[in-house]
């Protein structure tokens, strides 16, 4: 069993390890500047009419690239101009890359807690025993 040292010692190693990552998801939150929640992808549909190619079992449907958000609850989507799918679609990455991050901060503050707790109790001394009361004659 490795001793009280040597299991603090490995503790201030993990600490040191875990602050690197700690400054590495920060820089990563820091380099965004601009994110849109959401996702773009395109929309297949039927138009409806029965003598469109889109009517055909097998037909090809009809596509248009939107932004579909969550707003309270509800699912929201917006058509794009095909000029902004790119950006737009950048904009919503960084928004995943974001929340990773994000997600990522909060699991390695657990770990660098339960860290520092297994430090405390690697240095922490137990009490001083007990001065012996011996009767005077």
């Amino acid at each position: 069993m490795p001793s009280r040292s040597e299991r603090a010692s490995r503790q201030r190693q993990l600490l040191g390890e875990l602050q690197d990552q700690h400054r590495q998801l920060v820089e990563t939150l820091i380099e965004i500047r601009e994110l849109l929640k959401g996702s773009v992808y395109e929309l297949k549909t039927r138009c409806g009419k029965p003598s469109c190619h889109c009517a055909a079992p097998d037909g090809a449907r009809h596509t248009t690239p939107v932004l579909s958000w969550s707003d309270q609850g509800k699912t929201q989507l917006r058509s794009l101009p095909a000029k902004e799918v790119d950006r737009l679609g950048r904009l919503t990455e960084n928004y995943r890359q974001f929340r990773q991050a994000r997600a990522a901060l909060v699991k390695l503050q657990r770990r660098t807690l339960t860290t520092v707790d297994r430090l405390e109790k690697a240095l922490r001394l137990p009490p001083p025993r007990p001065v012996s009361k011996r009767r005077k004659r």
